[in-house]
């Protein structure tokens, strides 16, 4: 029964234990892979926030420049130094869009909307560069001689070839703009640098990455190769995003074109910022992975109970149909097949043990069933079969294996003197054996024992040997007990 149950919890407990190690390689490599994704994710997230702000600058700037085309396309069909309507148009783009200043230039005379009239324009900082490149769009100003500040100065030129509009646009906008440390932590800075990362505008003076000028330049020894490469996929015009050091400040650089001449916007990101988000992320997917693993494991042990159960039923049941088959309706005893059978086990599995076969006969059980009737002949032996197994151990086999006759086979006797001594038992048990409710009658048998392997190696041998021993205790005058080799008789 335990070797049993032993078995079928053993034959469960391996594949489970396999399932569960497959599953925790799995969910190992699921966990890297997830990270991975995770960080893969937070890089595409950083990458299109960068290319809206980026797209944000641009559209702002180019509905700038739609403005002051129209204007300056107002200003050449105007005839010369008509100043009102100079004056109204410069005003009007100021005040309509986020320019702080915007000037006319006609040759070597600028109109100023401030001040209403025409001043000497020829020595200028902003004048710098538009006979020189005179197709210039957008230029940045680190000082724009008006206010002082950085700006990016918008070139326009005025139709009917009259000069050019100059749009004074304040970087400061663009941090403004964006508002990257809202969105990524008071720690971020938003800066436009060109492609070779030299910065035009600074988002946040206090990071190590905009100190000397040019985000490159302070990268720490142990990323410089990341920073290379980095620059030149600026340089390439890509987007993308790195992880640097700079000073022992540590953050992610995401960087993108702008559209406009070869400037990138760049944004960066602190580094704990960046790792916290994936953690979370990967923290979430994990989470969820772990539960539905969970809810696999938890169906997959549901099984295996439900299986073992269903096999443990089905054996008890099997085990119980048997036990019926098996049995003797009559005595509740073993019946004649399944008693050999065990007894042929018994010898197959243990042929070097001691064993001891009785075969015996109900003493005149014709007699019986004729003057007492056969019912009181049922009685007799139902009786015997209920009260003969109290004298033996539940592991010895009794079976009834004839009309009045059975068979006992004691196991594992150890030393011969155990034989004398089990028969004696069996003597007694008849001695004092009757039957009947009101008169009781004393049924007597004759026995015959024969002792395994002395006196047979096998089933047949030594039943046809107890047998012949039962003849013996017959011939002798019944109600006794006889040995095939006589050893009770001997001195």
């Amino acid at each position: 029964m335990k070797e049993g149950r032993g078995r079928i919890i053993l034959q469960w407990l391996i594949p489970l234990i396999c399932t569960v190690i497959v599953i925790a390689i799995m969910l190992l490599k699921f966990s890297v892979d997830i990270r991975k994704d995770a960080a893969d994710t937070i890089e595409k997230e950083l990458e299109e926030a960068v290319k809206k702000h980026a797209l944000e600058v641009m559209n702002e700037l180019q509905g700038i420049r739609n403005a002051g085309e129209t204007a300056a396309q107002v200003i050449g069909q105007q005839p010369p130094r008509r100043t009102d309507t100079i004056k109204l148009l410069l005003e009007a783009l100021v005040d309509q869009t986020q320019v702080y200043e915007v000037v006319y230039v006609n040759g070597k005379e600028a109109f100023i909307a401030e001040d209403g009239e025409y001043t000497n324009f020829e020595g200028r900082i902003y004048d710098e560069n538009l006979e020189t490149f005179p197709d210039i769009v957008y230029k940045y100003l680190p000082d724009d001689d008006v206010l002082g500040i950085p700006a990016i100065q918008m070139v326009i030129p005025v139709s009917e070839d009259k000069g050019n509009l100059l749009l004074f646009y304040s970087v400061k906008r663009v941090k403004n703009l964006i508002r990257a440390d809202q969105e990524f932590g008071n720690t971020t800075f938003a800066v436009m640098v060109d492609k070779d990362g030299n910065i035009l505008s600074y988002g946040e003076s206090g990071s190590s990455f905009l100190k000397d000028g040019n985000i490159w330049t302070d990268i720490d020894r142990k990323f410089q190769n990341a920073g290379i490469q980095a620059k030149v996929a600026m340089q390439n015009g890509s987007t993308d995003s790195v992880r640097l050091s700079a000073n022992g400040e540590e953050k992610t650089l995401v960087f993108t074109p702008m559209g406009i001449n070869d400037w990138n916007l760049v944004i960066g990101v602190d580094q704990e910022y960046v790792d916290s988000k994936q953690n979370r992320m990967w923290g979430k997917v994990l989470l969820m992975m772990l539960q539905l693993l969970g809810v696999v494991v938890l169906f997959f042990l549901v099984y295996v109970i439900g299986m073992i159960i269903s096999k443990k039923r089905n054996a008890e049941k099997s085990r119980t149909l048997q036990e019926k088959a098996d049995t003797d309706l009559l005595t509740g005893l073993n019946n004649k097949l399944a008693t050999e059978r065990k007894i042929k086990e018994y010898i197959k599995d243990y042929p070097d043990s001691m064993a001891m076969m009785f075969v015996l006969d109900i003493d005149n059980f014709k007699k019986i069933n004729d003057t007492l009737g056969h019912a009181f002949g049922d009685e007799v032996l139902r009786a015997l079969g209920k009260r003969i197994g109290v004298n033996f151990r539940v592991t010895d086999i009794i079976g009834r294996t004839g009309g009045d006759e059975f068979t006992i086979f004691l196991k594992d006797l150890k030393e011969d003197a155990n034989t004398l001594r089990e028969s004696k038992k069996l003597v007694k048990f008849f001695e004092d054996f009757q039957v009947g409710e009101y008169v009781k009658y004393s049924a007597t048998a004759s026995i015959g024992a024969a002792v395994f392997p002395a006196n047979g190696s096998d089933f047949e041998s030594l039943y046809k040997a107890a047998d012949q021993a039962l003849y013996k205790a017959k011939k002798r005058g019944k109600n006794q007990l006889a040995f095939y080799d006589d050893r009770d008789r001997k001195e």
